[in-house]
């Protein structure tokens, strides 16, 4: 998404969120010596969009893309924003800092949260016998594991008629940071060594706060939390 920083950007880019790779074009923002912003100039605009399409070359294809679309478990860009605690706060923190050029996309991760090897003991519901994969681990104790291509369910289908709010959630259901996701993709958030949630708190964007009692939850993208058995 390109756009030309200003005062009030913050709304455009509250409404897109995590969906799309923002760019700003903070040349075309400046003011030339007659007083006209450059956003005006017609070779100004090229050059900004040049630059632009060099940098999505450059980040979005060559870095973004490629980890979004390893579906992997130890990609930190694909953790839901709202549920996946660093402390007090969400990653969700962390990803505002991405989208706003604030922090590297090299280090999408606050310090002191690193990625850990699983097996089948730590995680008995997921894992297969000699299966081990390296996972994010929640300040809370929760993993989050992504699931398994062929686990994938429960995708929207897009309504063109849909209000924005919904439009919204479909987006960012089907979108991280300008990479397509699949349809159904999730993190399988659960405890290790086969506990189960007893009234744990997550924060569903359709629901608000629910507390689940369950083996595990399923946890798609825009945050919205489908409890297992």
């Amino acid at each position: 998404m390109f756009y030309v920083p200003a005062y009030d950007d913050e709304i455009l880019l509250n409404a897109f969120e995590f969906i799309v790779f923002p760019v700003p074009l903070r040349d075309l923002a400046r003011f030339d010596d007659y007083g006209k912003q450059m956003r005006h100039r017609r070779d100004a605009c090229e050059a900004a969009i040049k630059n632009g399409l060099n940098l999505c070359k450059r980040e979005l294809v060559g870095v973004v893309e490629r980890r979004i679309e390893s579906r992997k478990s130890h990609e930190p860009l694909l953790l839901p924003p709202g549920n996946f605690h660093i402390g007090g706060q969400r990653i969700k923190h962390a990803f505002t800092e991405l989208i706003r050029g604030t922090r590297a996309w090299e280090n999408a991760m606050p310090e002191g949260i690193n990625a850990e090897t699983f097996d089948r003991k730590r995680l008995p519901q997921f894992l297969d016998h000699q299966e081990t994969q390296v996972i994010y681990k929640d300040t809370r104790g929760v993993v989050f594991p992504s699931c398994r291509a062929y686990e994938a369910h429960g995708g929207t289908e897009f309504d063109h008629s849909a209000k924005v709010k919904v439009l919204q959630d479909i987006l960012q259901s089907t979108y991280r940071f300008g990479a397509s996701l699949p349809p159904g993709f999730h993190h399988d958030a659960q405890f290790e060594e086969g506990r189960d949630f007893n009234a744990t708190a997550f924060e569903c964007s359709r629901e608000g706060y629910i507390y689940v009692t369950a083996t595990h939850a399923n946890i798609y993208p825009n945050d919205y939390i489908r409890p297992g058995n």
